[in-house]
């Protein structure tokens, strides 16, 4: 969960371990949509890119996490980079071209699992930092063009519940908020995550399905002033590595 830090679930045999060393990679693909407005010096835009434009654009966001736990205490990682352009036409056309690089690292604690009769559950704790490197341009339809490129570090705190739903299933619903202006004037995410354990041949993984949001609210000056305050949300899928 980092854009997200740690949201993602340890596979099988780790998801609800309080003891030993364990940990996972996870190999995430998001389909983004994007809401929101953007403004890079004297022009400004809102930024719409529906869903129904994933494929049309290529508006994809690969993403890898990682965590590493001993015992209760654990380590999560998180690297992300996107590539998103969208036009609008009319009067008043603009061209927004987004591309986005995050890196997150947070510490965890392990609460639980706490168990009844049917499953358990366990609740992860985390803080840490979320580096974000943004590059906007904006070029209108009468050819005036403006870009800035900036980089904000965001201390972020959160948690996750991983619920047991069967044997080889469970359900992952987790977020932070971060920002408090230090680096953006405020961010939050928020993601909803089936879990199932599956085998690649002879190699066991957990196969991640869910829904994303991650909304930044973000405003610098100096001499081309850029503000950004986006919700970029969509569907994931993911395959996860126990090690």
């Amino acid at each position: 969960m980092s854009l997200a830090l740690g949201t993602s679930a340890v596979s099988a045999q780790d998801a609800f371990e309080v003891e030993g060393k364990r940990g996972s990679i996870t190999p995430y693909l998001w389909g983004l949509s994007v809401d929101g407005d953007a403004s890079v010096g004297p022009i400004t835009t809102s930024v719409d890119i529906p869903f129904s434009d994933i494929f049309d654009k290529l508006n994809f966001a690969l993403m890898v996490e990682g965590e590493y736990w001993n015992g209760r205490w654990g380590l999560l990682g998180n690297l992300l980079h996107s590539n998103l352009e969208t036009s609008r036409s009319g009067l008043l056309s603009t061209t927004t071209d987004i591309r986005m690089t995050m890196l997150g690292a947070a510490v965890a604690y392990r609460f639980g699992p706490f168990e009844n009769a049917n499953n358990r559950t366990v609740f992860d704790a985390y803080a840490g930092l979320r580096h974000t490197k943004l590059d906007v341009r904006l070029t209108t339809g009468l050819g005036a063009t403006a870009s800035r490129d900036v980089n904000f570090t965001d201390p972020v705190i959160g948690g996750r519940l991983i619920t047991e739903l069967g044997p080889k299933s469970r359900f992952v619903i987790g977020g932070d908020i971060g920002g408090f202006g230090v680096g953006s004037d405020f961010s939050w995410q928020a993601i909803g995550i089936y879990a199932r354990d599956i085998s690649l041949g002879q190699t066991p993984a957990t196969l991640f399905l869910g829904y994303r949001a991650l909304g930044q609210d973000y405003t610098t000056g100096g001499t081309i002033p850029l503000t950004i305050d986006a919700i970029y949300h969509g569907p994931v899928i993911a395959l996860s590595f126990a090690f």
